[in-house]
């Protein structure tokens, strides 16, 4: 029998008018955004979408947006078909849906670390111009070295390892501007900035970590249902304290998706289901050649995974 994994992207809104359709379509959806919005007293969905001219509204919440997005599908898909996946994983942000879905934590207390990480984020680099770049085409050991070279005063970190030729690197705009000029003119690879105003997974936010240590420590985290993946180590979370640690960690460590990925396919698992409103992971899978991969980001798509959980 097959067996399914069921990841979560942390970044990558790509499909807006997917959310908006499956809002009016699904009650379940839109319980799920009114229980958000009763936790942090504020209607989430109605300021981004409903009142005109609001895009830095959208753009500030995006990782509520993300999150909730993601929470809400998974229990679309389990109203309308049991789901026994064999491994929760989320990538970045993504690990507080996986754990939320897997009943590690709470919905309420994870929505309100995953805004208290937000801003955490924001005030590490109130003062310093960050740019985070993605590298399409090139190795991690040669980016790795040409980032050493850059890096001075003003630094240039790897950030996440998404694939054999796909890497996230972030840091001070200066350095971080440099290297995807040297990426992008002198080695002709593909580069894409991400809108995003902070650097996440390096060092700049490892003064930060005490602070954000003291909030999670305030969350319960229970067993959970399912085996789990961490993505700062690659490793199957055993216990609170390890997710816990998988958490901090996180916010200033490296995220080694393409070794989660490898991990849970050197456990028999053939078929991923990302879950959410994007696709990214579900493109980042293409790469391995044996496993099948879905994304959920349409009602055409989350049909076809119905069909496919059903005949497994």
């Amino acid at each position: 029998m097959k067996k399914i994994s069921l990841i979560f992207p942390g970044y990558g809104l790509s499909n807006i008018d997917c959310l908006k359709l499956f809002f009016k379509k699904h009650i379940i959806i839109r319980k799920t955004f009114e229980e958000a919005s009763d936790i942090l007293h504020k209607n989430i969905y109605n300021n981004c979408f409903k009142k005109k001219n609001n895009p830095l509204y959208l753009k500030k919440n995006m990782h509520l947006l993300i999150f909730i997005s993601s929470i809400a599908i998974y229990k679309l898909l389990n109203q309308k078909i049991y789901i026994k996946p064999s491994i929760f994983a989320g990538h970045s942000l993504g690990q507080y849906s996986a754990l939320v879905c897997n009943n590690n934590i709470l919905f309420q207390e994870a929505l309100k670390i995953v805004n208290i990480r937000h801003k955490i984020m924001l005030l590490a680099v109130k003062d310093t111009r960050v740019l985070t770049l993605v590298i399409i085409g090139l190795n991690y050991i040669l980016i790795e070295k040409i980032c050493s070279l850059i890096s001075n005063k003003k630094k240039v970190f790897i950030s996440i390892i998404n694939s054999k030729t796909q890497v996230v690197i972030t840091g001070h705009y200066s350095a971080v501007y440099t290297a995807g000029q040297i990426f992008k003119k002198q080695l002709h690879v593909k580069v894409i900035r991400l809108p995003i105003p902070f650097t996440s997974h390096c060092f700049l936010m490892k003064n930060y970590k005490k602070k954000f240590s003291r909030s999670l420590r305030k969350i319960k985290i229970s067993k959970g249902k399912y085996p789990i993946i961490g993505n700062y180590r690659s490793k199957i979370l055993t216990s609170k304290q390890d997710i816990y640690i998988s958490l901090l960690k996180q916010i200033y460590k490296k995220v080694h998706w393409k070794q989660c990925i490898m991990k849970i396919i050197s456990m028999g698992i053939s078929i991923f289901i990302e879950v959410g409103l994007g696709k990214v992971l579900t493109n980042l899978n293409k790469e391995y050649r044996k496993i099948s991969s879905y994304s959920t980001n349409n009602n055409q798509k989350l049909s076809l995974i119905i069909d496919i959980i059903k005949k497994l």
